[in-house]
């Protein structure tokens, strides 16, 4: 059932009950007036001569004389064009009066039937009258009700606008106040999908170029490293090649081409496992993600001695999901690159906290801060997009005194038996 026709029913119930209540209370008068009426007149007509006709003023009242030894005839109630159940509803009876005479009685009997008949005509016409104005009151509500409900459809409108990556449209603009409401609500919900779209694309163009960045790394490596080193092979073999046909190889040359060969062979390795190490950790499939932080940032201060590193890991933190703790690692190695590369910080700070349902990353330095007018590189906003893919949230904040502080918050629950057992 529509919301429409649930209001009006509502309101046409509580109507009809208060029509069946004035109809009660109208009945109810009706029958205290009918007795009160009636009593009266049995009064009026015992006061007169028995033999006397009654006066014309005297009603609802009926005479009989009844000879002595005769029974009293029996109570007749007539009431014509009336229902039994009205009846009964507006008259019960009341008792007889016997007045004794020489050879019999006098027998004054109530009989109100008259009276009866006019309640029952006044009730019939407030019963149509009601009936008639909840009918009209039906036609009005419906009418009314459904230009008041009519904004829904607006908002409706809207919200497929909205499903449709559209704008909301005018229709959220509504003068009622319990509606108003609820527009205000489409059309805040409206702008911030058209922000979240803007980011979206904003964060789609960071990552193709953040992609491209990475892509074109890999290829001047490759190319300014490993380029010559299969060219320095590849010279060395030849020469030993050639060599051999000639005659025999003499031993410090074909040592010193093996050698060179070797050495290349080892350059080779160290660059793949520097490609493969920031593709993905090389230890992350066989360490705790807590020690593979550990080795980078004691890596880190090796090479920076001028830099006092503070580890805090909280253990709980790890071993929740492999996606976690590859962004955990991804985000703490980008920034403190970052807080080396653009700073000269005293102090770096790493800690990792975990809650119940969520981990808490968080890096620090006193390097000097961002510029105020810094636009984000594609170093952060990789961090960003990373949090933002598990569903968290990230921020970057800089102080007047020079201290900078990245901190990602990733929803993620306590680890399960089965992901401990993986990561450990």
């Amino acid at each position: 059932m529509s919301l429409r026709w649930r209001i009006i029913l509502l309101v046409m119930l509580a109507a009809v009950l208060s029509a069946l209540a004035g109809l009660a209370v109208t009945v109810a008068g009706a029958r205290v007036s009918v007795r009160m009426e009636t009593e009266a007149a049995l009064e009026l007509a015992r006061a007169e001569p028995p033999r006397a006709a009654l006066p014309a003023h005297v009603r609802h009242v009926t005479r009989q004389f009844v000879p002595q030894g005769n029974p009293l005839p029996p109570v007749e109630r007539h009431h014509p064009g009336v229902p039994g159940w009205f009846a009964a509803l507006v008259w019960n009876g009341a008792d007889d009066i016997l007045l004794p005479v020489e050879g019999g009685v006098w027998l004054l009997r109530a009989d109100p039937a008259d009276e009866v008949a006019e309640v029952w005509s006044d009730t019939v016409a407030l019963a149509v009258t009601a009936a008639t104005m909840l009918l009209l009151m039906l036609l009005a509500l419906s009418v009314l009700v459904g230009r008041a409900l009519a904004p829904l459809n607006g908002f409706a409108l809207a919200l497929d606008r909205l499903a449709q990556g559209q704008q909301a449209g005018p229709e959220t603009a509504i003068a009622i106040p319990e509606l108003a409401a609820i527009g205000q609500r489409i059309a805040r919900l409206d702008r911030e999908l058209v922000a979240a779209r803007v980011e979206n694309a904003a964060l789609s163009h960071s990552l193709i170029a953040l992609q491209d960045q990475e892509r074109a790394q890999l290829a001047r490596d490759l190319h300014d490293e490993l380029g010559p080193l299969l060219f320095g092979i590849r010279v060395d073999a030849h020469a030993i090649g050639r060599a051999a046909a000639t005659g025999p190889v003499p031993p410090g040359d074909a040592a010193g081409r093996a050698g060179a060969i070797a050495d290349a062979a080892a350059g080779i390795r160290d660059l793949s496992r520097r490609i493969l190490n920031r593709l993905r950790p090389m230890g992350l499939d066989h360490l705790h993600a807590a020690d593979i932080l550990r080795d980078l940032t004691a890596g880190l201060a090796r090479q920076h001695p001028q830099t006092s590193f503070s580890v805090d890991l909280d253990m709980s933190a790890f071993a929740r999901s492999e996606a976690a703790d590859l962004t955990l690692y991804r985000i703490a190695h980008e920034a403190i690159l970052n807080a080396l590369r653009h700073g000269q910080p005293s102090r770096i700070g790493l800690r990792v906290q975990g809650q119940a349902d969520s981990i808490t990353l968080q890096v620090s330095d006193d390097g000097g801060g961002m510029k105020p007018d810094a636009l984000p590189g594609h170093g952060i906003t990789g961090m960003r997009e990373r949090v933002r893919a598990l569903g968290g949230r990230f921020s970057i904040t800089s102080g007047a005194d020079g201290q900078t502080l990245v901190e990602a918050h990733i929803p993620v629950p306590a680890a399960t038996a089965e992901g401990l057992h993986r990561h450990g």
